[in-house]
C-alpha cells in the first residue's frame, strides 16, 4: 500500500483531469485540501460543462452549465485553490470522446503547469460494487473516456515533440511524467484518511448547491467510511517510461 508522503513528497505540480464540475469534490476533496495545505501548485481542467446534469430538466443546459462551474470554482476556492489554476473545457454531458483532439487538449494543459503526476477517473470499469456489497453502479462514460485520454496523453502525446506542434506557437514545451492517481473502481493501493477533516470535505461539496443536498453529501461520505474512519481510496500507477 502507497502512502500519501511517498507519492507526493517529491511532487510540486498536480494536475486533476475530472469530466465533470462535482467529481473532484467526490473524489478528491480531501487530497486537494492536504495538498494546499502541503503548498502545493494544485490545478483543476474540468472537461465537460455539466450541462445536462439534472433528471428533471428544469434548467436550461446554459443556464445548469453556468450554475454548476460557478459552484466547482467556489467549492474548489473554499479548499485553496487559486481561480487562475482552475480550467474549463466546456464539453457537453455526454459528449466526451477520447479522441485526437480532446488528448491534444489535455495535453496542453500537462505541459502547460509541467505536471509532476496527474489524478483523474479510472478509464476501465463499466461498473463497480457498491463497497457494502449491496449492489452496483455504472461509471458514467464521460469518465472512463476523460481517462483513456490522460492515460494516451501520458504516453506518449504530451512528452513527443511531434506530437501538437502548434503547442510551441505559444512557447509550450513538450512533458513527461510518470505518475498518475485514478479513482478507484478496480481496487485502490493508496487511501487518504480525513476523519478529522471531515467537515472540509462536507462543506466544499455543499458549495454544489445543483448536485447535493445533505442527505446525498452524508451518503457519499458514509459510503466510503471503515471502521469509523472516513476515506478517500485510490489506485496510483508509476509509469517506467
Amino acid at each position: 500500500m502507497h502512502t500519501h508522503d511517498t507519492i507526493f513528497s517529491n511532487k510540486q505540480n498536480i494536475l486533476f483531469v475530472m469530466a465533470h464540475p462535482d467529481d473532484i469534490l467526490v473524489y478528491y476533496a480531501a487530497l486537494v485540501s492536504k495538498l494546499q495545505k502541503d503548498n502545493k501548485n494544485v490545478f483543476v481542467l474540468t472537461v465537460s460543462n455539466g450541462a445536462r446534469g439534472s433528471r428533471e430538466n428544469e434548467i436550461s443546459e446554459e443556464k445548469l452549465a453556468q450554475q454548476r462551474l460557478d459552484e466547482e470554482v467556489a467549492a474548489l476556492k473554499f479548499l485553496g485553490v487559486p481561480q487562475e489554476n482552475i480550467y474549463f473545457l466546456h464539453y457537453k454531458d455526454g459528449e466526451i470522446e477520447s479522441n485526437y483532439k480532446l488528448i491534444g487538449e489535455i495535453s496542453r494543459y500537462i505541459r502547460k503547469v509541467k505536471a509532476d503526476i496527474v489524478c483523474t477517473h479510472e478509464p476501465t470499469a463499466i461498473y463497480q460494487q457498491t463497497y457494502n456489497k449491496e449492489g452496483f453502479f455504472v461509471q458514467h462514460r464521460d469518465h472512463r473516456k476523460v481517462a483513456e485520454a490522460v492515460i494516451d496523453s501520458a504516453y506518449p502525446f504530451s512528452r513527443d515533440r511531434s506530437f501538437f506542434p502548434e503547442h510551441a506557437k505559444e512557447r509550450i514545451e513538450p512533458h513527461t511524467f510518470y505518475d498518475i492517481v485514478m479513482t478507484d473502481e478496480i481496487g485502490s493501493n493508496f487511501e487518504l484518511d480525513y476523519t478529522e477533516e471531515l467537515e472540509i470535505k462536507k462543506s466544499a461539496m455543499r458549495f454544489h448547491k445543483s448536485q447535493f443536498s445533505e442527505d446525498v453529501i452524508n451518503e457519499i461520505v458514509d459510503s466510503v467510511k471503515f471502521d469509523g474512519r472516513y476515506m478517500e481510496r485510490y489506485f496510483y500507477v508509476n509509469l517506467l517510461w
